[in-house]
């Protein structure tokens, strides 16, 4: 946030909102007039760092002064409050958007407020409204009994509970702003008209008084008990000007006063909102509500129900943060960044699933299943796909909306895995379902589905089922041209922007479909035809493996009529996914058959996407031998020299690019995604990680185990290490290994329960030392591991040395057989407790030093598990021990190595650094 004035609160109105936050907490005078006191000083005389003149301070900078300058938490904590009220307060006065960033700022310092125990009188309450939603007060400023200004937190539950339906057109006193945060809501405006005959009329006008325990008036009350509504008599016809218009996180919206409108939150989602009536931007006296005709009166209790603030402020974060994880999920799936997505949606279902009062948990576990089944099978893992959705569906009602998504997505699957009488049925149902509940949207989609798999069932051969598919995708291609026409385009609202994308996709995807068909007819120049406009809807997308399989059908289309050429532009484009990685992303007998004809053609096999990958990665980690092996075919034809030599090295590191994969995100993500409330979360990664390699002969073979020496052991070494040397007058092992809880040989498991992994460059300087020594003939390294070590004991006194063990390179890698040392180095570093640093003024230009510093500040930021220190030299000869700066910038291809060679390795450990996170 930037240092603009119109950021900024001046001590008045903080002071001013502050009195308000007094009134919705029931604040104490004793509590709060030190507070109201210690704001006006801060106004008078300026804080730390600015001079007397300064009357308005940041957010940040008024919560860093009311840190240092009150004493007791619970004050911090109200004023924090009155911090986010008054900083939305100025941005909506100045008619100025509110940003995520600043609804992400005003939240956390309301939750806060709301989640902190109060031990010295103020709290929070809420109270259950008439139009079904639970508020809580944050700021109650009235006058005359009327609102002058009252700013709400509202949650609407899952519970069904939405209020009397027949009491939800309703209008305000005071000007309404609403800040979503979490949750979907729908907003209808209506005019209204007076009627003299109850025929023509829709609704009678009703009074609104609020009772408070004491008294029941028209004057407002903060702390109410009850509200009531009385038929006037006033008959009215309503007409709906506008909506439905949908609301979601971050959004806000406005309703004047004196407007009718309706709020519509479905039964089964958590709605969340923060709420303002503002006087000063609108107020009318008589704001009534619009009920049944032949009624007399309503009451509304407004008891909670046994639901604490605290309790609700959690359902809503933790519901934002599920929100966050599906929307980076949804966006990484948009650009074909499939790895990533996986990462996201796994964290938005073990949210689900580790969260115990995660709201209405089945339902949004089952909105992730069906992105997972997409990404899954998008990234050509077709039986794990196959597995979450079937599950998914078998727990769903025949009619539920997700059943289109999700029988849909399974056909797609079985189309993949050559299952197609399987796949008709899912598409079928997937249509029937969608007419059912009159989705156009998924109407247009399963109808494609269709004619896609009666175009395979047909044996691309001319006849009825060959007619029907053409018939059925032209119908695919008409309809989502419907459904984009009726979009506008220009819209900032991300639900419109993803619908758009998604739109896009179906007509290129459509259009390629019918090139295929065409081809099939024998009718090649309407196949280029349609293919090409599959081409120009693609320049839109930002899908690239549905730009890429564009690419395909249009070169084959064009190679197909004769124009080799032409067609290899499309096989082979500059940068980006390839119609040859598009293939093997989702492999199949079809696509298996395009794929040959690429080789054929003459397509480079070679290429790498956006995320690094090639045509054989892919390949290998979908387990497709059939696929592997045409890629070996097309790769033998382009490389020249060492054809074989090449191609072993290339499937070598392609297993081992899967092995990672498979290691890391099936076995060791989940968790360190559940390690938040698990103080032995690294001690059970080990035993994961061992046991994973234990029961895996081919993955013991191509990465190594965790190893460590003991600390005691490296002490009396008096030099560093290497992988072969023993105990000193023993002749066992002076390196351990960390073994699985298979293994039963009578030997001792893990010694160590904290492990500290040393990055340092390697010097070889000095008489007497080789070039595979790291150290110099002094020692100097071995000397500041030992000194770090003392001081990082000093600074964690709970770490026992008798329990630490030591991960060094030239230790525990295998220097006479390192690649698989080399290969585990993320998954070592991921296991390790903490990682020092030996700083000095070469270590940062140092490639090796560089990619294991990307690790662990990758691992820091995501897990908050690692630590992360430098040792730099200082004027004594000890160093000094400081923590890992965050925010350094590491580009790889800067950095240096004593081997060249060693180049492809850091490279490949930087990209698997990243996945990391």
């Amino acid at each position: 946030m930037g240092r603009d004035n119109e950021c900024s609160i001046s001590a008045s109105t903080l002071s001013r909102v502050f009195r308000g936050v007094v009134v919705a907490t029931k604040t104490p005078g004793d509590i709060a007039v030190p507070i109201d006191q210690w704001i006006s000083s801060c106004g008078s005389k300026g804080t730390s760092g600015h001079d007397a003149t300064t009357t308005a301070l940041r957010p940040d900078e008024w919560c860093n002064a009311a840190t240092l300058g009150l004493s007791h938490v619970d004050s911090q904590q109200l004023v924090r409050v009155a911090i986010g009220v008054a900083f939305l307060r100025e941005k909506a006065r100045r008619s100025q958007d509110a940003t995520a960033d600043d609804l992400t700022l005003v939240w956390d310092l309301v939750r806060g407020a709301i989640t902190h125990l109060m031990t010295s009188g103020p709290r929070f309450s809420a109270t259950r409204s008439s139009q079904g939603f639970l508020a809580i007060p944050l700021c109650s400023l009235l006058e005359d009994g009327n609102i002058d200004e009252l700013y709400r937190f509202h949650i609407w539950l899952l519970d069904g509970q939405r209020g009397n339906p027949d009491f939800a057109v309703h209008s305000h006193q005071a000007y309404a702003q609403s800040w979503i945060l979490a949750g979907e809501g729908k907003d209808r405006q209506y005019a209204v008209e007076p009627v003299t005959s109850v025929a023509d009329a829709t609704h009678a006008m009703y009074a609104l008084s609020w009772a408070d325990g004491k008294n029941t008036s028209a004057a407002y009350k903060t702390h109410q008990t009850s509200s009531t509504v009385v038929n006037t008599g006033k008959l009215v016809r309503t007409t709906q000007t506008s909506g439905p218009v949908v609301h979601r996180r971050d959004m806000s919206y406005y309703i004047p006063s004196a407007v009718f409108h309706s709020t519509e939150v479905a039964p089964d989602t958590l709605h969340a909102t923060l709420f303002v009536f503002d006087s000063h931007r609108g107020f009318v006296r008589d704001a009534p509500v619009l009920g049944p005709k032949d009624s007399e009166s309503f009451t509304q209790l407004r008891d909670p129900a046994g639901l604490t603030p605290a309790a609700l402020a959690n359902m809503v974060d933790t519901m934002r943060t599920w929100e966050m994880l599906m929307e980076q999920g949804q966006q990484h799936s948009g650009r074909a960044e499939w790895e990533h997505a996986l990462r996201a949606f796994n964290k938005a279902l073990n949210l689900c699933e580790s969260v115990s009062d995660f709201p209405n948990a089945t339902r949004y576990k089952r909105r992730v299943f069906g992105e997972l089944g997409n990404t899954n099978r998008r990234f050509g893992r077709y039986e794990q796909a196959r597995v979450i959705l079937e599950k998914a569906l078998a727990e769903m009602e025949p009619d539920s909306p997700e059943r289109v998504e999700f029988s849909g997505e399974l056909g797609v699957i079985h189309r993949h895995m050559d299952r197609l009488e399987d796949a008709k049925r899912a598409f079928e149902d997937q249509y029937n379902t969608a007419k059912r509940l009159g989705n156009a949207q998924a109407q247009c989609r399963a109808v494609g589905n269709l004619g896609m798999v009666n175009y395979q069932l047909s044996g691309k051969s001319v006849g009825p089922l060959l007619d029907l598919a053409i018939e059925q995708l032209t119908e695919r291609v008409t309809s989502v041209r419907r459904l984009k026409a009726a979009l506008d385009t220009q819209s900032s609202d991300k639900s419109q922007r993803h619908l758009l994308n998604t739109y896009t996709t179906w007509e290129m995807v459509g259009l390629s479909r019918l090139s295929l068909c065409y081809t099939a007819r024998g009718e090649g120049k309407q196949a280029i035809k349609v293919a090409l406009e599959g081409i120009e809807v693609a320049a839109s997308s930002a899908d690239s493996t549905a730009i890429a399989m564009s690419r395909l059908f249009y070169g084959r289309a064009l190679l197909l009529d004769g124009q080799h050429q032409e067609a290899l532009k499309q096989f082979n484009p500059p940068s980006g996914c390839t119609p040859a990685i598009a293939l093997c992303k989702e492999p199949s007998e079809e696509h298996r058959s395009y794929l040959a004809e690429l080789v054929d053609a003459g397509a480079d096999l070679d290429a790498v996407d956006e995320q690094g990958y090639k045509a054989l990665d892919y390949a290998v980690f979908n387990g497709d031998t059939a696929t592997e092996m045409i890629v070996l075919s097309g790769l033998r034809r382009q490389l020249k020299r060492n054809v074989e030599d090449e191609v072993a090295d290339r499937r070598n590191e392609a297993k081992l690019r899967k092995g990672y994969r498979e290691l890391f995100q099936d076995k060791l993500r989940p968790v360190l995604l559940g390690s938040n409330s698990n103080k032995n979360a690294l001690q059970d990664l080990r035993g994961v990680y061992a046991d994973a390699l234990a029961v895996d002969v081919e993955k013991a073979s191509r990465f190594d185990v965790l190893k460590f020496v003991r600390y005691t052991d490296f002490l009396n070494f008096g030099r560093i290490p290497r992988s072969s040397d023993r105990l000193p007058g023993s002749e066992g092992p002076l390196v351990q290994r960390f073994r699985s809880s298979t293994q039963d040989d009578n030997r001792l498991s893990d010694t160590a329960e904290f492990v500290i992994f040393f990055s340092y460059r390697w010097i070889n300087a000095g008489s007497g030392t080789t070039r595979d020594t790291p150290d110099d003939s002094d020692n100097k390294q071995y000397k500041r591991m030992l000194n770090a070590i003392e001081d990082f004991l000093r600074l964690h006194p709970s770490v026992d040395s008798e329990t630490l063990g030591i991960w060094i390179d030239h230790a525990c890698v295998d220097q006479d057989k390192p690649a698989p040392g080399v290969a585990a180095l993320p998954m070592i570093i991921a296991q390790c407790n903490a990682l020092i640093s030996l700083v000095d003024d070469a270590y940062h230009t140092r490639a090796w030093c560089s990619v294991e510093v990307m690790m662990v500040q990758t691992l820091r930021k995501s897990y908050k598990l690692h630590m992360w220190y430098e040792h730099v030299l200082s004027d004594s000869d000890r160093g000094t021990l400081r923590e890992g700066p965050m925010d350094s910038q590491i580009v790889m291809k800067d950095k240096q190595l004593t081997y060249e060679s060693d180049r492809p390795k850091v490279l490949f450990l930087e990209r698997q650094s990243k996945l990391l996170g």
